[in-house]
């Protein structure tokens, strides 16, 4: 069943990729709990918060690279890299130079159930995710 959940996750990353916000809201249990970070709990029920956030990001435009995907039972670890397109704010003119950056590294533990995503729990490390889930870090990095 785990493979079923990787591809489930790849399936999400690429609708978010596409900006397909009706397949992500039609992966996610309509109780998804997402525990982030950066972001805050949201309460069980509020599908609507958590894409108001995706939509945000994605509106970003930020380069995303989906680096792990490592199912265990009902859960899948994920990481990946965020980039965007740093400018100057010290610098007016309309096509200034830019380049891609780093903006940071995302991990999480995604549980899913019934072929839904019923949770994403966010932690500031790889190492953390997967001991999360009973896996041995020094296996995986």
């Amino acid at each position: 069943m785990n493979q079923d959940n990787v591809e489930l996750v790849v399936k999400g990353y690429r609708a978010f990729l596409a900006g397909d916000f009706e397949r992500l809201v039609e992966m996610l249990d309509p109780e998804v709990q997402w525990n982030g970070i950066d972001v805050g709990p949201f309460d069980p029920g509020d599908r609507g918060e958590v894409m108001h956030v995706l939509a945000e990001r994605f509106s970003d435009g930020f380069r995303i690279e989906l680096e792990r995907a490592i199912g265990v039972g009902d859960q899948v670890v994920v990481s990946f890299r965020a980039a965007g397109v740093e400018r100057d704010p010290a610098d007016d003119r309309p096509l200034q130079t830019r380049r891609y950056f780093t903006v940071g590294r995302y991990f999480a533990v995604v549980t899913i159930n019934e072929g839904r995503v019923v949770r994403v729990e966010d932690y500031p490390h790889l190492t953390a995710a997967l001991e999360a889930v009973g896996l041995d870090a020094s296996e995986h990095t």
